[in-house]
């Protein structure tokens, strides 16, 4: 069950320690970790999720497959989460905190979908032109290939959407052709 509220104030309260600790970049390279582990482990989600495992338990394997990879707050963190029933939302929590970190320090997520490989110069060109935009500092882009764009590309910047895909223009094209009021409908 999604909870973005539960999520965004846990997250904002991992923040304002680690910001007091000076702790931030350490903590959000957890973040990340744990978001990959997550994303990665169905195994691991599901044992979160689960209602029947015990909260000591959950622990011991918190301990067993992060063992000396997470600082001691986010350790403290998780070990709070699940004493108090709310590990469940873990996922949700990290992904708050990586979002509240990006827009502290003013770091934009763009992805690029295209249907073949795209150049490592290309990709620093358009790395450059979002750069150019006032409020971002840097740009995580991501490189995807999906070959049912069949041309052109889709561009996620933010919250902003670009697509310039071939299958887009097609869809337009069809519903043009489908809503045509010149031809009588039988």
């Amino acid at each position: 069950m999604l909870s973005p509220r539960l999520a965004s104030r846990y997250a904002k309260s991992l923040m304002l320690i680690a910001v007091e600790q000076k702790q931030t970049d350490v903590v959000v390279k957890d973040m990340r970790l744990l978001q990959e582990t997550l994303q990665s482990s169905a195994e691991l989600r599901t044992m979160f999720t689960s209602p029947i495992v015990p909260y000591d338990k959950k622990l011991k394997v918190v301990d067993a497959v992060f063992q000396n990879k997470l600082s001691a707050i986010t350790h403290q963190f998780i070990n709070l989460l699940v004493t108090k029933g709310r590990e469940k939302h873990l996922a949700e929590m990290v992904a708050s905190f990586i979002d509240q970190y990006n827009a502290a320090n003013q770091i934009v997520k763009a992805s690029l979908t295209t249907a073949v490989p795209v150049e490592d110069a290309t990709l620093q060109q358009l790395k450059t032109m979002l750069l150019q935009n006032q409020d971002t500092k840097s740009v995580e882009l991501v490189s995807k290939v999906d070959a049912d764009i069949l041309g052109g590309f889709i561009l996620q910047y933010g919250d902003k959407l670009l697509n310039d895909s071939v299958s887009r223009k097609l869809q337009i094209i069809k519903n043009q052709i489908k809503d045509n009021s010149y031809i009588s409908k039988i």
